[in-house]
């Protein structure tokens, strides 16, 4: 096929003020929750102060005021294209009272039921955050004024649809368009919108890295048909990798009469990949992992200390094992181990096997507990890895004599998330070596449902299954 380029062109400067950093829209909707989840109680407490403890209600009312925000969160509250954030965040607060009110009562602390200001608040918080969303998002305007900050990637074989930018408002897209991409190498400038031209798929690879892309945008066209298959797939195989939203527009213009066109535009957006995929941007689940990582690592401190001991008497070398892991994004990052082989800095990549000599007496009991894995927690902590999400693997890393990437198309889908401690894949038994494809295959099948469907609370169930699953392992090296 002809290489995908287009001719090279300066890329045009953008209005100041298309730059200038707003709080995203998601931000904006999770503190009017947390502000809503608030009022009452503390208000409450304020005016009550003669017969109220305020230090412990605000303890337990911010926690619940978190908790609701991170329930709302993973649930989609704040996707943008959710069309009933509300009822979500009002869910999420019911959910999440009722958790924590039996909480306190367990804990011994039955003031919070009885308290004059408990009733009022389950009905009319609700309430409060149904208005509070009302209000935010009722104007197309705000969000324009939430997404300036962010852009648009365009891909299409010779020119833009004359429309496109009354498409993009109506998904509510960012208007501001980074690059254009011509496949074709000789854009139309009949209607040219004046966008800056990229000159490769490399450039709008880098724009992805430097830039805040929220949405890509292919445009379909029949010559597309015509360039290679396999290169396309690849485009799209890098652009998964990105926590963007991927659409298809179609230009309908030459099939439409005039009214409908002048009342609905000729141009109209599929989604391809949107908000129902988790993201290594999600909030929730970085909070997840400072919570629980920060509380791992405290509690597991006195058995990193007697295993560093272990890894210390076992043979000579260094106690952590650092080797680079391709993290989110495809960006590399260096993965902390302890130590379970023998110390060869100059030995050449291979994956553990069966009776593998390089593995130290200590490593065999390490690596069958899973416990070389522990300083990991300092990658989760530092936001290399998260507790939960498919694991990560070495550049060098090859099934039946090709990359992981080249084997399975789809395999860069596992990059749109943070690599993982444990992960579905894991608890299903799916680790080890991957000795052939349909292995590799059965393992990516784990890690795309679990992005697909991704919850924290399938976070917490995939932890807790992981120690049984550890302890039944057969397949560790």
């Amino acid at each position: 096929m002809a290489e995908l380029h287009a001719p090279a062109a300066v890329l045009h400067g953008q209005n100041r003020a298309e730059h200038a950093a707003f709080f995203p829209r998601q931000q904006i909707l999770a503190l009017s929750d947390l502000i809503c989840v608030l009022a009452l109680p503390l208000a409450g407490s304020l005016t009550m102060q003669g017969s109220e403890n305020l230090s412990h209600n605000l303890w337990f009312y911010s926690m619940l005021a978190l908790f609701t925000v991170l329930l709302t969160a993973s649930h989609g509250g704040y996707r943008g294209q959710t069309r009933q954030p509300a009822g979500i965040a009002a869910k999420s607060f019911l959910a999440t009272s009722l958790a924590m009110l039996v909480l306190a009562l367990l804990l011994g602390h039955p003031h919070i039921l009885t308290r004059a200001w408990t009733a009022a608040d389950l009905a009319i918080t609700p309430l409060l955050l149904a208005g509070s969303r009302a209000l935010l998002t009722a104007h197309p305007e705000a969000d324009d004024t939430a997404q300036a900050g962010r852009a648009t990637l365009v891909v299409c074989y010779d020119r833009c649809p004359s429309d496109l930018s009354r498409a993009l408002a109506e998904r509510r897209i960012s208007r501001n368009v980074a690059g254009v991409l011509y496949l074709s190498g000789r854009p139309e400038r009949r209607n040219w919108p004046g966008w800056p031209e990229l000159p490769d798929v490399p450039a709008l690879l880098r724009l992805l890295h430097e830039r805040d892309i929220q949405d890509v945008v292919f445009i379909h066209h029949p010559e597309l048909e015509s360039l290679s298959g396999a290169r396309q797939q690849e485009v799209l195989a890098e652009l998964l990798a990105f926590p963007a939203r991927i659409w298809m527009a179609f230009d309908l213009a030459a099939n439409l009469p005039e009214m409908l066109k002048s009342r609905s535009g000729a141009c109209k957006l599929m989604p391809i990949a949107t908000e129902e995929l988790i993201t290594a941007a999600n909030p929730a689940k970085r909070v997840e992992d400072l919570l629980l990582g920060g509380a791992l690592l405290t509690l597991a401190a006195p058995l990193l200390l007697g295993v560093a001991v272990a890894v210390r008497l076992s043979s000579p070398g260094p106690i952590l094992f650092r080797q680079t892991r391709i993290g989110a994004h495809g960006q590399h990052f260096s993965l902390l181990k302890f130590r379970t082989m023998t110390h060869a800095p100059e030995r050449a990549f291979a994956q553990a096997q069966a009776g593998d000599r390089r593995v130290t007496q200590a490593g065999r009991i390490l690596r069958r507990l899973s416990l070389d894995e522990l300083p990991q927690l300092i990658n989760v902590l530092r936001g290399d890895m998260s507790l939960v999400g498919p694991r990560p693997h070495a550049p060098e890393t090859q099934v039946e004599g090709l990359s992981f990437e080249t084997a399975l198309r789809l395999y860069r889908l596992r990059h749109r998330v943070k690599p993982g401690m444990t992960g579905l894949a894991q608890i299903r038994g799916q680790r080890g070596a991957t000795p052939a494809i349909a292995a590799l295959e059965q393992r990516l099948t784990s890690d795309l449902e679990y992005i697909q469907t991704w919850s924290l609370g399938l976070d917490l169930a995939i932890l807790l299954r992981t120690l049984p699953a550890v302890l039944s392992q057969k397949n560790a090296y």
